[in-house]
């Protein structure tokens, strides 16, 4: 099976699984289509992407330069989310419970052990990537 025809396998109308990498851990996400179309279309055709890492509480994010307006703007977050904050233009992974003053896009969930993006410095580099498994 050629990789194109694993990534298009992978792919479903409902979800898009992606990988994120920061410290020799992989992670995978999975972005729900129906929670920010728009959005979600946008990350996707600009994967990969990589970026350093900032902290801020309970959330990391990267600067992922994808313009995207709020879709279904939401204020409060649980561990395990995937955000993006279109204003800065972040992609934004929630570590624990999080409330913000800026109505974020919710676009989907970490699946897994997310414990090592708690202990992430600013500096620290992520990669996020298609799935072709």
């Amino acid at each position: 099976m050629s990789s194109k025809d694993k990534i298009l396998q992978s792919r479903t109308l409902s979800y898009q699984k992606i990988m994120l990498d920061v410290r020799g851990v992989s992670i995978r996400l999975h972005l729900k289509r129906h929670l920010a179309p728009r959005t979600v279309r946008r990350i996707l055709a600009s994967l990969p992407l990589r970026g350093h890492v900032h902290s801020l509480g309970q959330m990391v994010y990267i600067n992922a330069e994808i313009k995207s307006s709020l879709e279904r703007g939401r204020d409060d977050f649980s561990a395990g989310d995937i955000a993006f904050l279109p204003g800065q233009q972040c992609l934004c992974f929630i570590v624990g419970d999080y409330d913000t003053k800026k109505l974020m896009t919710p676009l989907g969930v970490m699946e897994g052990d997310i414990s090592i993006l708690k202990s992430l410095q600013s500096g620290d580099t992520m990669s996020i990537y298609e799935d072709t498994t």
